[in-house]
C-alpha cells in the first residue's frame, strides 16, 4: 500500500505515517492501537491476499504472485508458525518445485531444516527413499524421492503444500515420512481446491497429526 492509501484508511497524514514506518517518530499507545485496528487486522490482510490468487479458465490456480512475493511469504510463514507453535516439528518437507519458496519461508520462520522431495534422483546419492504417486485421469505413475540421510529416524515432520486438490502429492509425502521411520507432526496447506484430498490423506495420518488449511477454495 502507498502512504496515501494508508492515510485514507487511517485518517493519519501520509507524512506522519512515513515517519512511523522509518522509525523517526513513534506513535502514541492510542495511535498504535488505531493503526492496529485499521491496518494490521489479520482478516483484512487475508482477504487482500485471497484476491491475488487467480483461477485460470482451465481451472488452474495461479499462486505465482503470492509465492514469489517475499513480504507475503513472511506473513504466511508467521501464520503457519503460530498455527503449529504447540506442535513438535523437527523439519519441514515439501515436493519440488512449486512448494519450495513457501516451505522455505516457513522453515526460516520456525528455524528448522527443510527437505525437498524431487521427481528424479541426483547423481552421487546412493540411497533413496521413494514413493509412487498414482493418478487415475490420466492413468499414470510418477515417483517422489528423498535421500535416505535427509531425515532422522523419529523426527516429527511438518509437510507443506501450496495447493491441495486430489491428495496425490500429499499422500506420497506422507509415505516418504513413514518409510523414513518418522512421524507426520502436521500438514500445512496454503490453498485447498477440493475436499476430496482430505478423504485420501486422513487414513494415512495418526490422530494427533494436525492439518491446517489457510484458504478453503473447494466446493466438492
Amino acid at each position: 500500500m502507498t502512504y496515501i492509501q494508508m492515510g485514507k484508511l487511517t485518517g493519519i497524514h501520509s507524512t506522519l505515517l512515513c515517519r512511523y514506518v522509518t522509525g523517526s517518530t513513534r506513535p502514541s499507545r492510542a495511535q498504535s492501537r488505531h493503526l492496529e485496528r485499521t491496518l494490521l487486522r489479520r482478516s483484512w490482510f487475508k482477504e487482500r491476499l485471497r484476491g491475488r490468487m487467480k483461477v485460470r479458465d482451465d481451472g488452474y490456480l495461479d499462486l505465482n504472485s503470492v509465492t514469489s512475493d517475499p513480504n507475503i511469504l513472511r506473513w504466511i510463514a508467521a501464520e503457519a508458525a503460530s498455527e503449529f507453535s504447540k506442535v513438535r516439528c523437527d523439519r519441514g518437507l515439501t515436493a519440488a518445485t512449486s512448494g519450495i519458496s513457501l516451505a522455505t519461508a516457513i522453515a526460516l520462520e520456525m528455524r528448522q531444516p527443510i527437505v525437498y522431495a524431487t521427481h528424479s534422483k541426483a547423481s552421487g546419492v546412493r540411497s533413496y527413499i521413494e514413493a509412487d504417486l498414482h493418478s487415475v485421469n490420466p492413468a499414470q505413475v510418477s515417483t517422489l524421492y528423498i535421500a535416505r540421510d535427509e531425515m532422522k529416524r523419529g523426527d516429527n515432520i511438518l509437510i507443506v503444500d501450496d495447493v491441495a486438490t486430489t491428495g496425490r502429492t500429499l499422500s506420497g509425502l506422507i509415505l516418504l515420512v513413514k518409510r523414513a521411520d518418522c512421524k507426520v507432526g502436521g500438514i500445512f496447506v496454503l490453498s485447498s481446491k477440493s475436499y476430496s484430498w482430505k478423504k485420501r490423506v486422513s487414513p494415512l495420518l495418526e490422530e494427533r497429526s494436525k492439518v491446517a488449511v489457510m484458504y478453503e477454495l473447494g466446493r466438492e
